[in-house]
């Protein structure tokens, strides 16, 4: 039997972090609002025309991410609210460029950065011991849901390659965060992150009601049912819920199965990296020699051996080894992961406020059914792959 040890959170941790965090962006705030009053600061010329856009995505951002953690609700995911503000704001003020350089560099340089501190929270001993039968399941589900999200998106429906790439790796690995990773490291717009992000989370939310319903109609073991909903379902959150309504078995197994597919994440980002490179399939957004693109880029690569791999993705690398051997200890990891979150949510703020809404809707049909037919595999390998697997 796979178990899952909850520690019980005092009252005290339950206030402190959010407290921590919100006297930290106060300061940030403060110190950046007193930055833009220096006009005639040489030292302070770049960095003045991000503040407007910065300070807007940071304050929407945190305020986000605090009531997140308030809430504690599986219905209430921080980083899809923060896009659909960003986007809201954007669509509501056309006309407004005061946010674009800040809220460009919240949506690239940041969302880097959050990623690459995300490895410090990665104990890979732990995905190792659930099995390797186990773990023969969640490569072969995230391998053929990317392939199929691929086929299905881009060479059957005509989405954009990097949009499938999109709807695959959200919907195989972990996620919104998945897609907030590779959207970096494949160059892709705003719009394919809205449209990933925005109809993968509705659909996942749909499968905490549904899922469920599986049981009775194949008769699945309480250990069956959490390997489904661990391949399944879309976000960490989501996964547990769907499973907890079963049971605790299956909310642990299903837990186990979600945190093997996010360990298979920088893996199948760098061989993503690596295979656009070397197909050139890196198109531009808005198309045409020396146009820029407007897409979520991923800024500097290291050159010579390491030349297919971003930056950051080196730094998750690193951070994830000194993790798993306890160079950084379970505590420190944990802030560190809640520190990540809350960058994401504010990149996702910044990204947002560059999506135009049109762009989605055109594609909104077409990214439904890609992410169904990912979907129905999942559940498919699931509850076939599953059955050969035996209840420990």
């Amino acid at each position: 039997m796979v178990s899952v040890v909850r520690a019980t959170p005092t009252p005290e941790d339950h206030h402190a972090a959010p407290r921590l965090y919100l006297y930290l962006y106060l300061y940030l705030y403060v110190s950046m609002s007193i930055l833009t009053l220096i006009a005639d600061a040489p030292a302070y010329s770049r960095l003045r025309p991000l503040l407007p856009g910065l300070a807007f995505s940071a304050t929407v951002g945190v305020f986000i991410y605090l009531g997140d953690r308030a809430l504690d609700n599986p219905y209430y995911d921080g980083l899809l609210i923060a896009l659909v503000f960003g986007i809201a704001v954007k669509n509501l003020t056309p006309s407004g460029n005061w946010h674009q350089a800040g809220s460009k560099f919240a949506g690239k340089s940041l969302l880097e950065f959050a990623v690459m501190i995300l490895g410090a929270s990665v104990f890979m001993p732990d995905i190792i011991q659930s099995g390797v039968g186990l773990l023969g399941l969640v490569v072969t589900g995230v391998i053929g849901s990317m392939a199929l999200a691929y086929f299905v998106g881009h060479v059957l429906l005509g989405l954009s390659r990097k949009l499938s790439i999109l709807v695959g790796v959200g919907n195989s690995i972990c996620g919104n965060s998945a897609i907030a990773v590779m959207a970096p490291v494949i160059r892709a717009s705003p719009q394919d992150v809205g449209a990933a992000i925005g109809i993968s989370a509705i659909l996942g939310a749909a499968q905490i009601l549904l899922l469920q319903l599986l049981v009775p109609v194949f008769g699945l073991s309480d250990y069956h049912y959490g390997i489904v909903a661990g391949l399944a379902v879309y976000a960490m959150a989501q996964v547990y819920s769907a499973a907890a309504v079963v049971s605790e078995t299956s909310a642990s197994v299903a837990v186990v199965v979600k945190l093997s597919r996010v360990f298979l994440l920088s893996p199948m980002v760098i061989a993503t990296q690596i295979i656009q490179r070397r197909s050139g399939a890196l198109e531009t957004i808005t198309g045409g020699p020396g146009k820029e693109d407007d897409t979520v880029k991923g800024g500097f690569r290291l050159t010579g051996v390491t030349g297919f791999v971003p930056w950051f993705l080196i730094g998750f690398a690193v951070l994830s080894t000194f993790r798993s051997f306890d160079i950084i200890g379970a505590e420190l990891g944990s802030h560190v992961r809640d520190a990540s979150k809350l960058l994401f949510t504010v990149a996702m703020v910044g990204i947002g406020l560059g999506v135009d809404l049109r762009a989605i809707v055109s594609v909104g049909l077409k990214v439904a059914v890609t992410i169904l037919a990912v979907l129905t595999f999942m559940i498919a390998l699931g509850i076939i792959g599953g059955s050969f697997l035996s209840n420990v």
